[in-house]
Order: structure tokens, then C-alpha cells, then sequence
């Protein structure tokens, strides 16, 4: 059974008429007749009752055409699918990411391509970088944003830029409410910092620095409390008095809104982080892939160091 002998026997029974059938197909009246007469021997039934220039469905060919026209439209809803997944309308956009850069940097950047790709499916994963890691190689996802940077055979960096710690405290902290005449924050000296209890959510190598920059100019500061998730941490440190180091781009939106503050530094040479977006080496990127990632690009373009 083929689908050309399913079109012209859907079409026929609509048209009344092989002629008008084989004008709607574009092929010629007996090409139509050849069709519906080898479904016909395929069937072991007549579909059709010939009177004059009109044809009838026979019983049988009223039974067999609902399942003729439900097969044509699930192999053209198919064929639609492939087409869109072949232009980039359709497919699958698996991501792996820190969750930190899920909920700040991806969230807003899916929005803009789901509306954009409505029939894409989007799966959304989150871990360490570690993690994110084996998600690429084990093919769980096809793109993965992390801290980097990153040194593996079979990833490649797609795109990266690099953003900047920052000590942060609540704004009841006494460092918060030190201010100078023109109410501007006083700068904490590292000699500070370093007798604050701090309230960590690690950030690998540029975390690591920062302790040791503290530690070579007065001590390793003490560690209160050491937590996974850096919206966790946050949330603790808007209810104590500690200090933590995160990245600007995680704290972006508590700096503006004062729920956070962030202290600047005296005689402090700034941290960087860089942030890539990688994917296997030796996976060809999808369509999906190739346009969530021109989202991403335009995304980071504000940050002052894009490395592509």
C-alpha cells in the first residue's frame, strides 16, 4: 500500500470524480484509475461504484476512509515535522548548565527562543561544572554553560566571557552602612574581610584566589557555613551577618534592588571568572543549537571581555 495510491483514493472519494482527482494531484486520469484500482487488489474489495462520470464510495470504501485520512494526515504532520526540524523551526535544545547561570543568564535567553521556536522542545539541566561536563560527553545535552576555563579533548569553547567576584553582604551588615560624607560605601581593606565569617557557595579556580589573596595579606578567613547553591547562600546572607564571594552576574539583580550590597575592595586587583559555553567536539551542532547560541552571544554581548 502506498501513499500515492492513499492520496488519490482520499482526494477521489472527496471529488466524486477520478478526473477531477488526477487534476488535483497533477497527473493524469488514468494514473488515478491505475491507483485506486492496484488498492483496490491490495484490499480484495471495490472502493468505488462507477455511474457515469461519478463515482460512489462502495461499503467498504466508506470504512476504509476515515483510516485513509487519518494515515495521510499523521505521515504529513510527519513530513511537516522533519521539514521544520530541517529548517530550524522544530527539533530538540537540551542545555546543561550551573544553576546559578540557569536561573540569571540561560532563563532569559529560552524566553526569547521559545518564542521565536515555539515547536522546539527545550530541556533544561543543571549541575557543577564537573557535571555539566559528563552531560556533554555522555550526549545527555548539546550545549553547556559552566566556569571555566575549561581544558578537555573533546569539548570546545564556543563562546566565553569573563565576569568578575565580588564580596557581598546584606545591607544589615556594618560594612553595608559605612559610608563617607557624599554617602558612598567606605572601601573594607582585605585585613577586614579577612576576620568576617563567610558563607560560601564555591566558583572552582577564581574562588580558590580570592581566599588566597585574603590569605597572603592577612589570614584564610573562617568559613561558617558552606552551600551548594548559590540562590541558597544569597538567601542566608540577606538573614545574617556573614560575607560571601560570587559572581557579579549572580547577584545583578539584588544588587539593584538592595538586597544585597556589594563592597568595593581598597587596593584589591579584581577576580575573573570566565563563563563558556561549550559542546562536544565531534557532535555537528543542530539548527536549534546554532540559534539558541546567536541568542546567547547577543545575551553577553554587554560584558566587558568576550572571548569567541
Amino acid at each position: 500500500m502506498e501513499i500515492g495510491q492513499l492520496r488519490a483514493f482520499v482526494i477521489a472519494a472527496r471529488e466524486k470524480s477520478f478526473t477531477r482527482a488526477a487534476g488535483a494531484l497533477y497527473v493524469t486520469q488514468p494514473s488515478v484509475t491505475a491507483r485506486i484500482q492496484e488498492l483496490e487488489k491490495e484490499l480484495a474489495m471495490p472502493l468505488f461504484l462507477r455511474k457515469g462520470r461519478t463515482i460512489e464510495l462502495t461499503d467498504g470504501g466508506k470504512v476504509f476512509l476515515p483510516y485513509a485520512e487519518r494515515a495521510l494526515f499523521v505521515l504529513d504532520e510527519g513530513s511537516e515535522m522533519v521539514r521544520n526540524v530541517r529548517e530550524g523551526t522544530a527539533g530538540r535544545l537540551a542545555i546543561g548548565a550551573i544553576q546559578a547561570i540557569c536561573l540569571n543568564l540561560i532563563a532569559p535567553v529560552l524566553e526569547h527562543f521559545h518564542q521565536d521556536n515555539p515547536h522546539v522542545e527545550i530541556y533544561l539541566r543543571s549541575g557543577r561544572s564537573t557535571e555539566v561536563i559528563e552531560m556533554l560527553l555522555d550526549d545527555v545535552v548539546q550545549l553547556g554553560v559552566a566556569s571555566g576555563p575549561i581544558v578537555h579533548t573533546q569539548i570546545k569553547t564556543l563562546t566565553a566571557f569573563d565576569d568578575e567576584l565580588a564580596a557581598i553582604v546584606g545591607p544589615q551588615h556594618r560594612y553595608a552602612q559605612r559610608r563617607d560624607a557624599e554617602g558612598l560605601l567606605v572601601p573594607v581593606t582585605p585585613q577586614e574581610l579577612a576576620t568576617e565569617e563567610f558563607i560560601v557557595a564555591r566558583w572552582g579556580p577564581s574562588f580558590e584566589l580570592f581566599m588566597s589573596r585574603l590569605s597572603d595579606v592577612a589570614r584564610r578567613p573562617s568559613i561558617s557555613m558552606e552551600i551548594g547553591v548559590t540562590e541558597t547562600a544569597k538567601a542566608m546572607l540577606k538573614m545574617s551577618n556573614g560575607v560571601s564571594v560570587l559572581p557579579r552576574f549572580a547577584i545583578q539583580n539584588e544588587l539593584h534592588s538592595g538586597t544585597l550590597v556589594e563592597l568595593p575592595i581598597a587596593d584589591w586587583k579584581p577576580i575573573p571568572i570566565q563563563i563558556a559555553m561549550m559542546h562536544r567536539r565531534d557532535r555537528e551542532l543542530s539548527l536549534p543549537s546554532l540559534q539558541f547560541l546567536e541568542l546567547w552571544r547577543q545575551s553577553i554581548a554587554h560584558y566587558p571581555f568576550v572571548n569567541d
